[in-house]
């Protein structure tokens, strides 16, 4: 029976996908320019021999932000690869059936795990898999794209340390770090909820056994050591250097009526699915058991989060505001919601429907969860049609990246315009003080000897060379930002340097025409964190044949 419901999964993931693919075209909005010039970066230096990726030499315009050292790129790596074999919107949209099978075959055995139910696990992967608001996502907001894949295993896990198997705490270990490669911010929206449930284990225990909390040290510490390599360069390059992050502030709440009256239409977007909000109205009408009413509370409480009746100017000047869009919980509203939505539509169902009928029955929710993606998409495609194509800029344009249309011909078209979120996150606080200065980095503008010189960069791999004349003695002051483990080099020989009033490198040159090159070398403690978390991942592989095995006897 998993043969088949993962096959019909396949289904509306190749036909959601194809119907957007066929296109040809791609909508540039929203982080859209943030996640494709990265994925550019990736992919141009693999082209080039280089498989780790720093700073941004060739994209964001060769300022040198090293978004990839503070935002985890790993799941950006098939898309790069998928580069070398595709166009580039062919790429994207391989990439998307990829992401998205992986999220509908998650989905199904994380509920299968928690069920035991072959069609609740089916209807739940369908309806999470294929809802509004992660569709939304996959148009271009990648990091809680990617999260949202893993959320159901990372809940799976938690469930089976405080109130499961607590010998499986590696489920947990192993959607945290999932979570942690695709996106920093989800593992704080998921603490919040998991701070939640421990609380509730321990209301409604009465306690908690030590075994169970053993069980939690153990795969938060087996977690910890799964994903160093993402939290080494917090440690070693952004804590204490004065660089700036995602602004934490809350600028987006929804109304309850927009909520409500949203998620009945057929669009993608920020609300849950008709099938969901019905779910909210009716689930207290047979719900049972105590773990099922926690799971409606659950859902209610994301759902309440993403409003503004939600007392959020208390939360200002702290963690809290990290959240940004209220939007975000969505994806928690939409994950608890499903499963009683799954649970209790499959318990109806299989009390009319056996044999044959079941595989008809399949199949008919299969369609039907197909044709109203494809519902969702339709504005998309609508948009595709009726939106301008990218127009060309200059190569050190300061102009918003805009929302256009991308196509093969014009794919490169936007990497030369200002990035639209996400330009000067994790650059230094210094150098976003005014317009100017940030202006300044985006034209390629050095200064010397009192004079603004517009350069034009030499590009290799995580290294970025400017060639500079000078008429006598003097410092220069170059357009790529100066990071703890920046690395200059004048004319081929190491030199000394340090950060200036835009928290970009400023170096000494001698009279004469002179190469600079600046680039990054990561620290030997990054290497070595590469290397503790593959042998993490490896003993945990073995020790999972091994339980397995004795599990199965």
């Amino acid at each position: 029976m998993n043969l088949l419901y993962l096959g019909l999964l396949l289904f509306v993931t190749l036909l959601t996908t194809l119907y957007l693919a066929s296109s040809k075209a791609i909508f540039a909005f929203s982080d859209w320019t943030f996640h494709a010039a990265r994925v550019e970066e990736i992919y141009l230096n693999l082209k080039s021999g280089s498989f780790f990726t720093f700073i941004a030499a060739r994209t964001f315009h060769n300022t040198g932000a090293a978004s990839f050292l503070f935002y985890p790129y790993i799941f950006f790596y098939p898309w790069a690869f998928l580069r070398f074999i595709l166009s580039p919107v062919n790429a994207f949209y391989a990439w998307y059936a990829l992401v998205t099978f992986a999220t509908a075959t998650i989905s199904y055995f994380s509920m299968k795990a928690y069920s035991k139910k072959s069609l609740a696990s089916f209807i739940f992967s369908l309806v999470y898999t294929f809802a509004p608001y992660r569709l939304y996502l996959g148009g271009a907001v990648f990091g809680e794209y990617l999260a949202v894949t893993f959320l159901p295993l990372l809940f799976l896990g938690i469930y089976e340390v405080l109130w499961g198997d607590k010998k499986k705490w590696y489920l947990l270990a192993i959607s945290g770090a999932l979570v942690a490669y695709a996106h920093i911010l989800s593992v704080f929206l998921s603490l919040e909820f998991a701070v939640i449930l421990f609380i509730i284990k321990l209301i409604t225990s009465r306690g908690i056994s030590k075994d169970r909390i053993k069980s939690l040290l153990l795969s938060a510490g087996v977690c910890v050591f799964l994903v160093l390599p993402v939290i080494v360069p917090f440690l070693t390059d952004f804590i204490g250097q004065g660089l700036s992050s995602a602004k934490p502030s809350i600028s987006y709440t929804m109304g309850p009526r927009y909520l409500l009256l949203n998620s009945f239409s057929a669009q993608k977007g920020w609300k849950l699915s008709f099938m969901l909000m019905l779910t909210i109205l009716t689930a207290w009408a047979f719900i049972k058991s105590r773990r099922n009413w926690i799971i409606y509370g659950l859902g209610l409480f994301a759902c309440f989060l993403t409003t503004r009746y939600f007392p959020w100017k208390l939360t200002a000047g702290t963690p809290f505001e990290m959240v940004q869009l209220t939007a975000r919980y969505l994806s928690y509203a939409s994950l608890f919601l499903t499963i009683l939505f799954a649970l209790g539509s499959s318990s109806v169902l299989e009390e009319h429907v056996t044999g044959r009928k079941k595989l008809a029955l399949s199949c008919s929710l299969a369609v039907f969860m197909a044709l109203f993606s494809l519902s969702s998409l339709s504005v998309y495609r609508d948009t595709l049609k009726h939106v301008q194509d990218m127009p060309k800029t200059s190569a050190n344009s300061t102009q918003p990246a805009p929302f256009k249309r991308l196509r093969d011909y014009n794919y490169y078209n936007q990497f030369n315009y200002k990035i639209l979120f996400g330009a000067f996150d994790y650059m230094p606080k210094s150098s976003l003080t005014s317009v100017q200065k940030q202006n300044s980095l985006l034209m390629h503008q050095a200064y010397l000897n009192g004079k603004t010189l517009t350069l034009s960069p030499l590009i290799k791999a995580n290294q970025i060379s400017y060639q500079v004349k000078s008429e006598k003695a003097a410092d220069v002051d170059l357009p790529v930002i100066a990071y703890k483990h920046t690395t200059v080099s004048v004319n081929g020989q190491k030199h000394a340097f340090r950060r200036g009033n835009r928290g970009t490198v400023v170096v000494g040159l001698k009279r004469g025409q002179n190469t600079v090159t600046v680039g990054y070398k990561a620290s030997p403690v990054f290497y070595l964190s590469i290397f503790i978390s593959i042998l993490s991942w490896l003993a945990l592989l073995i020790y999972l044949v091994k339980f397995k095995a004795k599990y199965a006897q």
